[in-house]
């Protein structure tokens, strides 16, 4: 297993830019600049050295593109949870199963497992609180390597803060 394994992931937490949900406590229109900050990876054989650059690399593409900004619409009483979830499972391949879903127009509590993925078996765990002015989430992946066994750690941050108006 080596850190490229999980380089793939990144789109996953690019999805979670389409959540919010202006007019019911959730995100209101407009343009959001995203932050990603990688609070574990735990990669067997990973020397620190090389933890620290790909945390650094992870961080800026996971960030996106256009210094991380995007804009976002709002009114949707939470549809764009689901709608990140489901894109998530489609982008992980497999078959994923919904374990949990326990959120709301504004918040995300949610537990998937995507099994025979190229990756491999994987958890998912995302938690989040969305509000009138961006929102602020946790996901957690578990990937266990089919070919050696092993399981490798993925946590991060991901919140987002209303810059304005989406331009044009």
């Amino acid at each position: 297993m080596t850190h490229k394994y999980l380089l793939p992931l990144l789109s996953v937490p690019l999805m979670l830019t389409a959540c919010g949900s202006g007019g019911d406590g959730g995100p209101t229109a407009g343009q959001y600049k995203q932050t990603v900050k990688i609070t574990e990876l735990d990669f067997p054989g990973l020397s620190e050295e090389v933890k620290q650059r790909t945390i650094t690399q992870m961080e800026g593409v996971a960030g996106g593109g256009a210094g991380g900004l995007f804009c976002m619409e709002g009114n949707d009483n939470g549809q764009q949870w689901k709608e990140a979830a489901k894109q998530m499972s489609g982008a992980l391949g497999g078959q994923c199963e919904t374990i949990k879903d326990e959120g709301s127009a504004t918040s995300i509590d949610l537990e998937m497992t995507c099994k025979g993925t190229a990756k491999g078996d994987i958890d998912i765990k995302m938690s989040g609180q969305a509000h009138p002015e961006g929102y602020d989430s946790k996901m957690a992946f578990d990937i266990k390597d089919p070919a050696s066994g092993e399981t490798a750690k993925l946590s991060m941050d991901i919140g987002a803060q209303r810059q304005g108006d989406c331009p044009g």
